[in-house]
């Protein structure tokens, strides 16, 4: 792994990490997140919000800006906190543990711990601790940003020959089946990216594997963690996706957990690229 510190002309002061195949760009004047992913030398995958932008902001500060961020569910204002203030980062082995202040709304202390794979992948361990004076019931709530243009890719697996209900999707209120950029098919559903002003979010219960959206000639693919029999937020989902004219959500989600003050969970997710064939 090479790791630098540089000031970016987007990002500001920024922390450039590399493992000869893949490159991460991580803003260090706010966040807590990955503001670019891509081959060495390649195009970001993410979306970049421009700086100028009134769409995809809050009135006290909020700004979606794009990249990979960790946030927590279910969604509600709380979760809206402007993550502007700058991170602290440390080099532990082969890994950048990056650390936010604790999140002021939610009582929360957010870390991610990036290591970097065999090839083109790179590995997340996201973490919350409890820093409130009560219980919460959270979920960790992981979404990459995706660049406008793709097609999303969300395996469901064989049908099961059998009368039984075995797939569980939910959908907002905002949303419709019938929506022009969504197929729904047996084994996956496909959604692409158009630039239209409707907005489109789904959950599913659980992926029959790495979910892939594809743009530009590359294949960005995300892995994660699911707990067999845990129970999961928005209708018992552990992954979620969200379109809208400027961009895609590529969205995954731990179980929710009930921490005491002081204690902690983690989600795990491996983010991928591939040329696409």
């Amino acid at each position: 792994m090479r790791c630098k510190e540089e000031i970016h002309e987007r990002f500001g002061r920024s922390l450039f990490a590399d493992n000869g195949t893949v490159e991460l760009i991580i803003p260090l004047e706010y966040g807590i997140r990955i503001a670019h992913f891509s081959f060495v030398g390649g195009e970001n995958v993410f979306y970049e919000q421009p700086a100028d932008m009134k769409e995809l902001c809050t009135d006290d500060g909020w700004r979606i800006r794009g990249g990979h961020r960790l946030w927590l569910a279910p969604e509600g204002d709380d979760t809206y906190t402007p993550d502007n203030a700058p991170i602290s980062y440390e080099i532990v082995g082969d890994s950048i543990v990056l650390t936010q202040d604790t999140d002021a709304r939610l009582g929360v202390k957010k870390s991610i711990t990036v290591s970097f794979g065999e090839g083109a992948k790179v590995h997340l361990m996201h973490k919350i601790v409890n820093l409130n004076s009560q219980n919460i019931t959270r979920s960790l709530w992981t979404v990459s940003v995706m660049a406008p243009g793709g097609v999303e890719y969300i395996p469901l697996g064989e049908p099961r020959v059998s009368p039984s209900h075995w797939r569980r999707i939910s959908w907002w209120f905002h949303t419709s089946l019938g929506d022009e950029r969504a197929t729904y098919e047996r084994e996956r559903i496909v959604i692409k990216h158009l630039p239209i002003d409707d907005r489109y979010k789904i959950g599913v219960g659980n992926p029959a594997g790495p979910v892939r959206y594809v743009n530009r000639g590359v294949v960005f693919e995300k892995s994660y963690d699911f707990k067999e029999g845990a129970v999961y937020p928005d209708g018992d989902v552990s992954y979620e996706t969200f379109f809208c004219r400027h961009m895609a959500e590529v969205e995954s989600l731990s179980p929710l957990y009930t921490l005491a003050p002081g204690e902690s969970c983690v989600h795990c997710e491996t983010l991928s690229l591939y040329p696409e064939n």
